[in-house]
């Protein structure tokens, strides 16, 4: 599947985060850990180990310097790569002002 650009811009980035997937009927199906590869104000990539259905709902808690950043979101795309990784996009639902300012800290182009 392609990814699609964005209207907000994106900043590299190389961050464990750890994540949980919610079923239909809003409970936790699985938990993991990834790695990012960029985020945005409305979103962020990350590469798994493992595939993530498009249109689950995802938490994320992104470690960022000193500071933990929580934020909700939505599976919107994912592509497999020939290591077997898959990167998947997350279009955000929900990122607080507070936490946006704590990835600003540190990413200060993502408020842009």
């Amino acid at each position: 599947m392609e990814f699609e650009s964005r209207e907000s811009f994106r900043v590299d980035s190389k961050n464990f985060i750890s994540y949980r997937l919610f079923n239909a009927d809003n409970q936790v199906f699985h938990e993991g850990v990834a790695t990012t590869i960029d985020m945005s104000r409305t979103g962020i990539a990350i590469i798994t180990s493992s595939t993530i259905e498009t249109g689950l709902h995802i938490e994320l808690a992104l470690g960022v310097g000193n500071e933990v950043v929580k934020a909700k979101g939505v599976v919107r795309n994912q592509k497999k790569h020939a290591d077997g990784s898959f990167q998947v996009g997350i279009e955000f639902n929900f990122l607080s002002e507070k936490d946006l300012d704590k990835l600003a800290t540190v990413y200060p182009d993502i408020s842009k």
